[in-house]
């Protein structure tokens, strides 16, 4: 009995090592395939007020999404389009809740810096001037221009305004200031930001930006 337990052991010790060594490289892929995953924004937000950081929140939705975005809406020729053609204009490239006479649109601008102050500067383009406004990022404008998040997203309006908080002080104390001191007047930058237009009344054309970028195409 002992000579053939002493046979068949080398067998069986080989063996074991095989399904030690062999399961072993799977057991981690299904433990790291469970514990790491990505969810979408409103699969996120969904969970309620209670279990969302906002500011967690909206520091994904800045970096991942917002600045990894295309965007090829021209200012000046969406202007153009929306003084012939308003309603289709906002239909088509325009972004807002409800029904309203005004829609957010996130577009880029190119052109020349002038009259830069701490709260902004003027860009020139070939059609006229935007202002920049790097100091009042406040309301929804960049939250309803990205397109990237909706109000059935969340619990509440309030829950809904606690990520439009969350994102403009993001932009505005964290990532546009370092930005905005490295421009001076005469640089040519590219703008990328929120623009408000209305049907109802000519809006000055003032540009919440998410990102400045010194130098053109």
């Amino acid at each position: 009995m002992n000579t053939a337990t002493s046979q068949i052991n080398p067998s069986v010790h080989v063996y074991q090592k095989w399904i030690k060594w062999g399961l072993l490289p799977l057991l981690c892929l299904f433990v790291l395939y469970n514990s790491v995953y990505f969810r979408k924004l409103s699969t996120m937000t969904k969970v309620g007020a209670g279990n969302v950081d906002f500011t967690l929140l909206a520091d994904s939705l800045y970096h991942k999404a917002i600045l990894r975005g295309t965007y090829d809406l021209n200012a000046d020729q969406l202007l153009a389009a929306f003084e012939a053609r308003p309603d289709s204009t906002m239909a088509k490239y325009g972004n807002r809740l409800g029904i309203g006479q005004s829609s957010f649109f996130m577009v880029t601008v190119q052109g020349t810096v002038s009259q830069k102050s701490q709260g902004g500067f003027v860009i020139h383009t070939d059609r006229g001037e935007y202002l920049v406004d790097t100091k009042y990022i406040f309301g929804n404008a960049i939250r309803d221009a990205s397109g990237l998040v909706k109000l059935t997203d969340f619990k509440t309006n309030a829950e809904f305004n606690k990520l439009s908080e969350a994102l403009n002080d993001l932009i505005r104390e964290k990532s546009i200031p370092t930005q905005h001191s490295n421009i001076s007047d005469g640089d040519l930058v590219k703008v990328t930001g929120a623009l408000k237009l209305s049907k109802k009344a000519k809006e000055e054309l003032r540009i919440q930006p998410v990102s400045i970028e010194k130098g053109m195409e």
